[in-house]
């Protein structure tokens, strides 16, 4: 059954499969030619696109072939169901994405070549999403956007007067996040109004906007084109919108199906509204895509023919497009643009409440949990007592007795168990007598007690013919003189910390023991003897150790987890790429972004080195300023990091299990909690090519050694450091690029 028009005529097969391939406003390609290659000469269309070809998924093109003119001073409607790849022109006219194939000229150069304008300050975009800070208020929306475009901030000041009367925008103070759908949208189109650009490009700016304030809009939007030459290129998939354009292209899965004045292509189709034209062409393409192979390649090889001819004048053409481009090129400074990315990056900072508080609770919540909770001598813990030679020792009044027989020359030991359990005390544990072993075994495995002690029935007495007679002592005698200690190692740390406290106990006293007998105190010393440290002290503690490795590890996620969302957030809001459409660079924003970081790791640093070093008391053998430098460091090669993990995922919560996923690891492979010497030799080298092993290992050298940077154990962490700084802003910067 032929496909029929408006008032049910036939259309020709072949008529269609031509003007479908081509644009449709012309009568036929022959006639087409001619007037395109003189528009090109006079440089009279804002915006050409041939042959576009663009793909997301391969064999899939969501550009396909696709062919469109806009002239200089026109409003262009481009009409077109949602998902038919329109915004994806749009990205590749302003430059933000690049076509796999084809050319695409706007405003005489193409998009992102070097004094194209394009993008830059020529072009004006509201894209289809609202694309803005959401703590910006009104007045520091317009002001961002009208300072990456170069105006002064005296013009964008009057501009904003004027903007706020047209577009009805909400107070100058009310914050984007505060704001409904259609306040937003107005706002959005202020921004993209407000440095009164040549080229107008404006994405489904009408939804949600009351049909008088869209009405107001159009009559503006036809006012600039008239009176200033602007041109306006505006999408919207409500086709009777467009009815006051002056050119409408109606466009379907990546094609563009039609090209003319919206009464032209009425009386062309012979309908009413342009949906019913429409219709009849979505109708003629299905149509075509159905057609006899032979037919569509005659027509093909036709219209290759005149295209090849359009190319060789198009390649002509390229001088005068060339001296029109650099007669009308205008940039804004690096300096300006930067200027305006710091200012709404403390914008949106010092607006970000949460995040305020999150940046200074929380290096205060982790390094006061560390000074709770490591290193602490333990409490609250019970040992059992089985004393068989003096029971309970008279319920602690009895505490034992030494004294030098001066007759027989000889030390007496009386009830020398109390003395011990008296020195004890419950300094390291609380002391719980029991009659017996076996009541006190099951009092431990029951997980009452950390250990029993055990003293003989005739401790004393052994002990004294022991020390009389040391060299010559019997077994039975060694045995019974000895305090048996039975620890639960189910808990290694309590049970090394119980073994460690109640040894050192033992000898100082049994040490008293031998001053109180006359006897030399060294003659109760174990023969081997541990002097003063070459560095730090004896007395330092597991939290001495932890600690270097904690300020590293701390630092470093502190900053990641910063910087994790910053670009996923502005790129999901829509900001980078609208800030990348009027000229600012990835490498601009990145690096803007990093210096607003850097000045919260230097608060960061600060305030931990004055908790740990004033606070705490932990003392610095070194300078205070190599400490900062590798503190800093770790800090940045987090920041480092977060910008990597925000780029490499699409959302914040990829974003998280990255984060999170690689914290873990790092923690156990980075010499935090125990030595890199306790790790095999195979996975070493892993461990050292972290980037919080070494630095944490160069801040213990300056901090408990005194080391400088010059010294190799210091300036290796120093090299990791930078080295990962530099390589993963590297990687981010290149896959900015890729994501373009």
């Amino acid at each position: 059954m032929p496909l029929r028009n408006c008032k049910g005529q036939p259309f020709s097969h072949s008529r269609w499969s031509m003007k479908m391939h081509k644009n449709p406003k012309a009568p036929s390609l022959n006639e087409q030619s001619l007037p395109f290659r003189k528009m090109v000469q006079q440089n009279a269309n804002a915006v050409i696109v041939k042959n576009a070809v663009k793909y997301y998924v391969p064999e899939k093109p969501i550009l396909d072939g696709m062919n469109m003119t806009v002239p200089r001073g026109s409003i262009y409607g481009l009409l077109g169901a949602s998902g038919c790849g329109k915004t994806t022109l749009l990205s590749c006219v302003v430059g933000v994405k690049h076509i796999d194939s084809g050319d695409i000229w706007v405003l005489g150069g193409k998009p992102g070549r070097p004094g194209s304008g394009i993008p830059g300050p020529r072009v004006g975009y509201m894209p289809q999403e609202i694309s803005l800070v959401g703590e910006f208020s009104v007045s520091s929306a317009l002001y961002y956007f009208g300072r990456i475009n170069g105006l002064e901030d005296e013009e964008i000041e009057v501009r904003q007067k004027f903007l706020s009367e047209l577009l009805q925008l909400p107070p100058a103070n009310r914050l984007i996040k505060n704001m409904s759908g259609g306040q937003q949208r107005r706002v959005s189109f202020a921004a993209a109004l407000i440095h009164s650009p040549e080229f107008l490009i404006l994405d489904e700016p009408t939804v949600g906007l009351d049909p008088i304030l869209s009405n107001n809009i159009w009559i503006y939007l036809t006012k600039i084109t008239q009176e200033e030459g602007v041109t306006v290129l505006i999408t919207t998939h409500y086709i009777q919108e467009a009815k006051d354009s002056n050119m409408i292209g109606l466009m379907r899965c990546g094609k563009l199906l039609a090209e003319s004045s919206p009464q032209e292509l009425l009386e062309r189709f012979q309908c009413s509204s342009l949906e019913e034209a429409f219709l009849g062409l979505c109708q003629a393409q299905d149509s075509t895509m159905l057609a006899n192979a032979s037919e569509v390649q005659g027509v093909q090889d036709t219209e290759d023919d005149v295209l090849h001819q359009e190319d060789d004048s198009y390649k002509r053409m390229k001088g005068q497009i060339s001296e029109y481009r650099a007669r009308s090129i205008y940039n804004v400074s690096a300096s300006r643009r930067f200027k305006a990315l710091m200012i709404k990056n403390g914008i949106q900072f010092f607006r970000y409440y949460s995040g305020i508080i999150f940046a200074v609770l929380f290096p205060l919540i982790e390094v006061g949990s560390f000074f709770a909770g490591v290193g602490n001598d333990l409490n609250d813990l019970s040992i059992g007592i089985v004393n068989h030679e003096a029971g309970n020792c008279d319920d602690g009044n009895n505490i034992g007795n030494v004294w030098y027989d001066e007759e027989n020359l000889i030390c007496r030991f009386s009830n020398l168990s109390c003395r011990f359990l008296h020195k004890y005390g419950d300094s390291i544990a609380e002391q719980k007598y029991y009659d017996s072993m076996s009541e006190a075994t099951d009092a431990t495995r029951d997980g009452d007690l950390v250990g029993v002690m055990y003293f003989n029935h005739n401790f004393s007495e052994a002990l004294q013919r022991r020390v009389e007679d040391f060299a010559f002592a019997e077994t039975r005698d060694i045995l019974s003189s000895e305090i048996d200690v039975f620890l639960d190692m189910g808990d290694m740390q309590t049970g090394q910390f119980m073994e460690r406290k109640l040894y050192e106990r033992f000898l100082e006293i049994f040490e008293d023991v031998m001053k109180d007998c006359g006897y030399s105190p060294r003659a109760g010393n174990m023969p081997i003897r541990f002097e003063d440290a070459i560095y730090s002290n004896m007395d330092d503690g597991y939290d001495y150790f932890v600690a270097p490795s904690f300020i590293i590890i701390l630092l470093f996620f502190l900053a990641t987890t910063v910087s994790t969302s910053l670009i996923i957030t502005d790129r999901s809001e829509g900001v980078w790429d609208r800030s990348l459409v009027q000229g600012v660079k990835n490498g601009e924003i990145l690096i803007a972004h990093v210096i607003t970081q850097t000045t919260l790791i230097i608060v960061h640093v600060s305030m931990i080195m004055i908790l740990f070093f004033p606070i705490w008391g932990l003392e610095c053998e070194g300078s205070y300023f190599h400490v900062f430098f590798i503190m800093f460091l770790a800090g940045l090669s987090g920041l480092m990091y977060g910008f990597f993990i925000s780029v490499m995922c699409k959302n914040h919560t990829m974003a998280n299990y990255a984060s999170a996923g690689s914290f873990f690891p790092l923690i156990m492979m980075s010499a935090s909690i125990w030595p890199a010497e306790g790790i095999p030799k195979e996975l070493r080298w892993v461990s050292y090519s972290m980037p919080t092993t070494l630095p944490a290992i160069s801040l213990r050298a300056i901090i408990f050694k005194g080391y400088s940077l010059d010294e190799e154990e210091v300036f290796t962490g120093i090299l990791v450091s930078l080295a990962y700084i530099s390589i993963l802003f590297t990687i981010v910067l290149l896959g900015l690029r890729m994501k373009s």
